[in-house]
């Protein structure tokens, strides 16, 4: 039986046309780590809230560890919170904001100093113990939180974005702080995000949500290889997948693909490869395209070409030495990993 179960979760709020969330079903396994992933308004905020027991569902019910929890009290679900915002006491030091909870909880002296100890020592926070928020980085506040909803030891922990305020550098420091911690303690996990990057680079599944209706639920891999319509293919990945009309592909992937004419033609950047001019005429099981190089950025190990082909922008991720600005370059599309969707 799963650990977390969502059934049937409908929520219409007074004076709204459409239901903030439709039909959401979920089931979770215990130590799994969920992405919920959706652009704003997609319902997130409006799932976490009924998670928490902020709002009640219009319909469907929560159960949680083999028990109903749909009319739960927040304080009575067992769950813990790491949010955006940190939500730090900013008048008492870390360890002060770290045991508060154990200490509302009635949680005895010595297990509280134990649970203190294990965790600013696996967090990084030892040195900053007598320290209040203001004069922390926002990397160690958001250990701060973090260090305060593992101490609960609870049944779920819920993350609302918590990487969104945090710069590049400090953004990967925390998220791979996040999963490690994940591992250490097999703790079930949802971690609610609109950015797909994180989503892809730290869960076991994700769920694409778009106005309040799941989407996609599976692997990041099968999300971003699979995509099931043209919102999922769009939303997931960077740079934004190709999609163009059927009739730009060369005439031999048309007549290949016949059955699909009627739909939109898509493909990921990476299963477009430049070709040498030397490889023009050779035995390519693909045939060659020609595209203007109209945009270049440099990554380093690789980089992402924009290229016009047939008044169709396209983007391009190859490992080669990038051609300059306004070149001619040859191309084939991987024509196994093209994909196609209603219009």
């Amino acid at each position: 039986m799963s650990y977390l179960s969502l059934q049937d979760i409908s929520k219409h709020y007074p004076g709204k046309k459409k239901n903030a969330l439709q039909d959401f079903s979920l089931t979770v396994e215990k130590g799994e780590f969920i992405a919920i992933v959706g652009p704003s308004g997609s319902g997130k905020s409006t799932l976490l809230n009924i998670l928490t027991g902020f709002e009640a569902p219009t319909t469907g019910s929560v159960i949680l560890a083999d028990r109903n929890i749909t009319k739960d009290a927040p304080k009575d679900r067992d769950m813990a919170l790491v949010f955006q915002e940190y939500a730090l006491f900013p008048h008492m030091t870390v360890a002060q904001n770290i045991t508060f909870g154990m200490k509302i909880r009635k949680t005895a002296k010595k297990e509280r100093q134990e649970k203190l100890d294990w965790v600013t020592k696996e967090l990084g926070l030892t040195e900053v113990l007598d320290v209040l928020p203001k004069n922390l980085s926002g990397g160690q506040r958001q250990r701060v939180s973090l260090a305060r909803a593992i101490v609960r030891d609870p049944k779920l922990f819920l993350m609302d974005e918590p990487l969104s305020n945090l710069d590049a550098k400090l953004r990967d420091q925390v998220g791979d702080l996040i999963l490690t911690t994940h591992k250490k303690l097999q703790a079930t996990t949802l971690f609610v995000t609109h950015s797909q990057e994180e989503a892809m680079s730290l869960a076991d599944r994700i769920i694409v949500l778009n106005d309040g209706v799941i989407q996609q639920i599976g692997t990041p891999q099968a999300v971003y290889e699979k995509p099931k319509n043209r919102f999922v293919a769009e939303f997931i990945g960077r740079p934004a997948i190709n999609m163009f009309s059927f009739t730009n592909l060369p005439p031999a992937l048309q007549q290949q693909f016949l059955q699909e004419k009627d739909k939109l033609a898509a493909i990921r950047s990476e299963h477009i490869h430049i070709r040498e001019e030397k490889h023009k005429e050779s035995n390519q099981s693909d045939p060659v395209e020609t595209g203007i190089v109209t945009e270049v950025r440099y990554y380093g190990g690789n980089s992402i070409l924009q290229l016009d082909w047939q008044q169709t922008k396209l983007f391009v991720q190859t490992t080669q030495n990038p051609p300059a600005l306004g070149a001619t370059v040859l191309f084939t599309f991987d024509s196994q990993h093209l994909l196609f969707f209603d219009k």
